[in-house]
């Protein structure tokens, strides 16, 4: 006799669901996650190999070039980004630690040193993206280090592969809106690691934490203000909390690092070169400033950054966070809190240029905050799912050893989604994320072609010393390598900064 129809069906699911119960463990989304993330990072990486420094790499970097040119000494090079650096604390911007980084770009040494930006920018984000989720989720939470690897791994997919268009060049490209924004944030987010490893770690480790917060902390708080700004909340939450519960006995030795940030954000916010720059800004009083700040906080939420892949990564991190929360004596007692904490925290990121400039149009600012909004979304996403776990599911229930079915389900639906849905994404959009960007410029000649004329200035550049040098406009602007160039003008900013940085006499694009 026949079996009912129903029973193979059942059969069938039940097949099916036995195999993606076995191949989708914690340690495999480990290991999947992290090849997707390195196999989309190549092409990025790739097309760095034609990228060429452009703005304030020469104007600001011309300096110390003269030094390296005319000594080849590194420790000459380094001393001339200190002083370049000084001068700017006290007639420009407050933040020295960016002044340093920007008067140091890697052109200074060759032009072919030029990309290491993007192999450094992204080192930086995501040693220290995995660094900060391994403190918090392995040390505060006690999880598994291979959910917490995956966690990582989808956070810096989305962060880095779901940027805003406006924002990717800037971001990992141009290495003077890198080093002062993107490499700051992750010298913050080392920093926060490094404090909460410090509550966990016993001996000569915890002294290790200890040191490098100190000296970390310090020079993140004389970075960019958005970030200085962000980690002068976060630390002063800390201390809150550590207040609150009484734990200063246990904590006494974070009040070294805490302070030594708050000292240079001080020297950041009271330099005498802020007052120069803001004579001829036009910002916000501060109290429309935090007002609008808020505002564009949510309305870029809710209409640029949270785009579907991001939403199908932030719901492929509930089975994820729902698994560690089952390791965990955490109660997650405050749901509503931190989803609004997190909220001023984003905003907050967005009140210094408002305040300085009134808009948050450049695209490296517009970066900085994509990232840190996919950051704490994902947190706010893993604490919400905490509480879910802790309010709505017995624990004694759990299995402990792997992912339960409807998490291994939910998993492989967010993967297959996303797979299908970003193949008919890229079709129409082939720009649509930063590696298909990549592969599209690249595929094209675009990138190559691009990479070829700027070679061509640089040789002009070198032989024309002393002399007036005329270049061919560029035919080409890759979307990921084109930030901005030099015009017909020779009195232009940036025509000045490439003249000053190769000795030329002045430097123009040939008229059409």
């Amino acid at each position: 006799m026949r079996k009912p129809l129903s029973e193979k069906w059942k059969k069938a699911e039940s097949r099916v669901s036995g195999w993606i119960i076995k191949i989708i463990t914690p340690k495999s989304m480990a290991v999947f996650t992290t090849v997707v993330y390195v196999l989309s990072v190549i092409p990025l990486l790739w097309i760095a190999w034609y990228n060429y420094p452009s703005a304030d790499d020469y104007s600001i970097g011309s300096d110390c070039h003269q030094i390296w040119a005319a000594t080849g000494n590194v420790f000459a090079v380094l001393w001339q980004g200190v002083v370049r650096a000084a001068d700017d604390w006290l007639h420009w911007m407050g933040y020295f630690t960016s002044n340093f980084l920007m008067a140091v770009p890697p052109n200074v040494f060759g032009e072919r040193f030029y990309v290491l930006t993007t192999w450094v920018m992204l080192a930086m984000l995501s040693f220290s993206t995995m660094y900060l989720f391994r403190s918090v989720f392995i040390k505060i939470f006690k999880a598994d280090k291979w959910t917490g690897h995956s966690v990582s791994m989808l956070v810096l997919f989305a962060s880095v592969q779901c940027m805003c268009p406006a924002g990717r060049v800037e971001a990992f490209y141009w290495y003077s809106g890198a080093a002062n924004y993107i490499f700051v944030h992750s010298m913050s987010l080392f920093f926060f690691g490094l404090l909460v490893s410090a509550v966990y770690d016993k001996g000569k480790k915890r002294i290790w934490d200890l040191a490098a917060a100190s000296v970390i902390g310090f020079f993140t708080g004389g970075g960019n203000q958005m970030t200085a700004l962000n980690g002068a909340v976060v630390v002063l939450a800390a201390a809150v909390l550590i207040t609150c519960n009484k734990g200063w006995k246990v904590c006494k030795g974070l009040c070294i690092p805490m302070g030594l940030f708050y000292l240079g954000f001080i020297l950041n916010v009271a330099a005498p070169g802020n007052w120069v720059r803001a004579e001829g800004a036009s910002g916000m009083n501060p109290v429309k400033a935090v007002l609008v700040s808020l505002y564009e906080c949510l309305d870029r939420a809710m209409g640029d950054w949270t785009t579907w892949p991001v939403l199908v990564i932030m719901i492929g991190l509930v089975p994820l966070f729902w698994y560690m929360a089952g390791k965990t004596a955490y109660r997650f007692s405050n749901p509503l809190l931190v989803v609004f904490f997190g909220y001023c925290l984003v905003a907050a990121m967005m009140t210094p240029p408002l305040f300085a400039v009134g808009n948050m149009e450049a695209g490296r600012l517009q970066a900085l905050t994509f990232l840190m909004y996919v950051l704490v979304f994902s947190l706010c996403v893993g604490y919400v799912t905490g509480w879910a776990r802790r309010r709505f599911c017995d624990r004694s229930a759990e299995d402990g050893r792997g992912f339960s079915p409807e998490s291994c389900w939910c998993l492989a639906g967010c993967m297959v989604f996303l797979i299908i849905g970003s193949a008919l994404t890229i079709v129409p959009e082939p720009h649509y994320y930063t590696f298909s960007s990549a592969v599209t410029d690249l595929a094209s000649g675009s990138a190559r072609a691009y990479g070829d004329a700027r070679k061509a200035r640089m040789e002009l550049y070198q032989k024309g010393t002393g002399e007036s040098v005329e270049v061919e406009a560029l035919k080409e602007h890759p979307v990921l390598l084109y930030f901005s160039d030099i015009r017909e003008d020779a009195q232009d900013w940036e025509n000045e900064g490439v003249s000053r940085f190769y000795g030329l006499k002045e430097v123009t694009v040939k008229k059409e």
